[in-house]
């Protein structure tokens, strides 16, 4: 899960919106509300997203899943440094910083698979792949300006995965959009999370064995079961953590499901158990490999391998 999106919304209602001061009081409420308005106990409120690679940044024309931040990214990735910046000629200085930073971000490409891809598998799975997944997720190819990326905004009903970080500005906290679009950042980069409705991008799926765990929540260990909704453990833990265990079949986390709940585990074991039944962290949706037959999943992933 990725601390950094909660803590720049914690920094931010503690900055005047127009100067940029900063004040030991909060400026903004901090108050998140549920789909039917009503304001959420913050104890209660996780807004969890896993943090993508930055090697899709050079195929993606927004930064975020939801699509929100679209064009130059630098504006909210320069706005995740307001921890130390208290007034507006500081931010231009940083923007200026984050010109050269947002260019290398783009140069960067993934790692190439590290074990061995059974070649005829793969090219089934290419074509299966072709049929079944590249409307969204693009095409590939060894040369880079021979690949297609459609740059999609999926809607919620279509994609079924959980709604709230898409709906985070619109239907949580559209009170943090204001402020960050009122603001210098927003000069750089705007954020509509609601144009043209709520939704997520499709990523690109270069590097796709690397990026494990996965939806936008890391909420599906591998990415066989990406492909099978239907086996998606409620409740489970990575078998240990140690960087050299990958379970090169499902290609992604070797996983163990656990019968219970999170907030029933004990206290050594409960910061590792993802449980998705709490807000934000719902493993449904991303049905559309649920009609392969296990066979041709396995050659969908022997594909993604080369990508």
């Amino acid at each position: 899960m990725n601390p950094a999106e909660m803590f720049a919304v914690i920094l931010m209602v503690h900055h005047d919106r127009d100067t940029l001061a900063w004040s030991d009081a909060e400026v903004t409420p901090l108050t998140i509300y549920d789909h039917d308005g009503n304001i959420m106990d913050n104890n209660d409120v996780r807004i969890t997203s896993d943090p993508p690679p930055w090697w899709r940044a050079h195929k993606k024309n927004v930064l975020f899943y939801n699509g929100m931040a679209r064009g130059q990214h630098r504006g909210s990735m320069a706005y995740a440094t307001s921890v130390c910046v208290d007034d507006i000629e500081r931010a231009r200085e940083v923007d200026d910083l984050f010109k050269d930073i947002h260019a290398y971000i783009r140069t960067i490409r993934p790692p190439e698979y590290p074990f061995a891809i059974d070649a005829a598998l793969a090219a089934q799975g290419h074509q299966l792949f072709v049929q079944n997944c590249a409307g969204c997720h693009g095409t590939y190819s060894e040369i880079e300006e021979e690949e297609t990326y459609p740059n999609l905004l999926i809607p919620l009903s279509t994609i079924g995965t959980d709604p709230v970080v898409a709906e985070a500005g619109v239907v949580h906290a559209p009170q943090l959009v204001d402020w960050y679009n009122g603001s210098y950042y927003g000069s750089v980069t705007r954020m509509e999370p609601n144009d043209p409705f709520p939704g997520y991008m499709p990523p690109p799926l270069d590097g796709i064995w690397a990026t494990a765990p996965y939806l936008h929540n890391g909420s599906v260990p591998n990415v066989e079961l990406m492909l099978n909704s239907r086996a998606r453990p409620t409740y489970w833990k990575r078998v240990d953590y140690d960087t050299t265990n990958f379970d090169d079949q499902a290609l992604g986390w070797p996983y163990v499901e656990v019968s219970y709940p999170q907030a029933l585990a004990l206290p050594a074991e409960r910061k590792f158990i993802y449980d998705t039944t709490y807000f934000s962290q719902s493993n449904f949706g991303h049905v559309f490999g649920d009609h392969l037959t296990p066979d041709e999943r396995r050659a969908v992933i022997e594909y993604l391998k080369t990508l």
